[in-house]
């Protein structure tokens, strides 16, 4: 076995040992957050931006149809 081909073998995580902790895995993890009725799952970034958007409606420094049309496009682009 030359120098190379051992090198190579160390990298490579043998069959029934598990791959380090640093290695990356490939299932997801939901995002922290909250799950709501009719909306699913959002995260609390999200919901912190959408709670000020209805608070800035709801005192009339935006108007509803603004509130609105941001938080749609809002929602259709975390959803990409």
């Amino acid at each position: 076995m030359d120098a190379k081909t051992q090198s190579e073998n160390r990298r490579t995580a043998s069959p029934g040992r598990t791959a380090p902790a640093n290695e990356h895995h490939d299932h997801q993890h939901p995002e922290p957050g909250i799950d709501l009725p009719f909306v699913g799952h959002v995260e609390y970034r999200s919901a912190g931006f959408l709670a000020g958007l209805g608070v800035a409606g709801a005192v009339g420094a935006i108007e509803w149809p603004v509130v609105a049309a941001v938080g749609i496009g809002y929602a259709l682009a975390r959803r990409g």
